[in-house]
């Protein structure tokens, strides 16, 4: 009898070895979906968090790269080249240094620089220009595209200079009240006359290039940054499937070949 007992326990013992029961597996399978479900979503949550993260830094990179492209124009503008020879006569910049066009209705606003070239020098283009040439910059929005068209090449050809910007509002520092003091009385949008302005204040909009909000962005428009909406006007909504970032970059400009002459 001892030795039956003995042989049904060892059976006994083979046959749990053998695998889990149909309950250890269902609690087993379960508690895998739960940690694959953890780190799915884990993954899906940092993912989400870095496509914001790298569309944030690309549109800094757009809106203050846009601000830099004019910020190298309107710095020249009336820049005139002083003669090197002692007995020639410096008599100023011929040109406009600068002119613009008010959008209608909150349409963008254009920008015209001009100065004088050096030997060299090259247009917004990229165009060389011929010895002592004027240099003109013409500055539009076309679509979501800051565009620019130069003169050096005597042909209407706007370049795209920077991509996903969708508002370009320009204001202008203006001394209006007569007399030699050329500091900033007020900023106007369309000044009546250009010889007046001292210096430019930019704001540019400019959006990420993908869709990674959760929700449409509520924010500050370039009416708003420059004081010249207030109250709800200040702000835009996104459209309800528009799921982009926006931020507007402002940045003022002297006009610095006008300022430190006698006008």
């Amino acid at each position: 009898m001892s030795g039956l007992a003995f042989i049904e326990c060892n059976a006994r013992g083979r046959i749990q070895q053998k695998g889990f029961t149909l309950v250890e597996l269902l609690i087993a399978m379960t508690l895998g979906l739960v940690i694959l479900l953890a780190i799915g979503s884990i993954y899906i949550g940092s993912r989400a968090t870095f496509r914001m993260q790298d569309d944030n830094a690309r549109l800094q990179e757009t809106g203050r790269y846009a601000l830099e492209v004019f910020g190298r124009s309107i710095r020249q503008a009336g820049f005139w080249n002083m003669p090197i020879s002692p007995v020639s006569k410096a008599t100023g910049f011929g040109g406009t240094a600068i002119t613009g066009v008010d959008g209608a209705a909150g349409a963008p606003d254009t920008v015209t620089v001009q100065y004088d070239g050096l030997t060299g020098d090259r247009d917004c283009e990229g165009n060389v220009l011929a010895a002592n040439a004027v240099v003109q910059d013409d500055y539009r929005l076309s679509g979501n595209d800051l565009q620019c068209d130069g003169n050096a090449d005597g042909t209407v050809d706007y370049q795209t200079l920077v991509s996903d910007i969708e508002d370009v509002q320009v204001l202008y520092g203006i001394h209006a009240s007569g007399g030699s003091d050329q500091s900033v009385e007020q900023y106007v949008a369309a000044p009546a006359d250009w010889g007046q302005v001292y210096s430019v204040r930019v704001c540019v909009q400019a959006r990420s290039a993908n869709s990674v909000n959760n929700a449409p962005q509520r924010y500050l428009n370039c009416g708003g940054a420059l004081g010249t909406a207030t109250g709800a006007a200040a702000f835009t909504t996104a459209g309800a499937n528009d799921l982009r970032l926006r931020r507007v970059f402002v940045a003022t400009y002297s006009l610095r070949n006008r300022v430190t002459n006698v006008p």
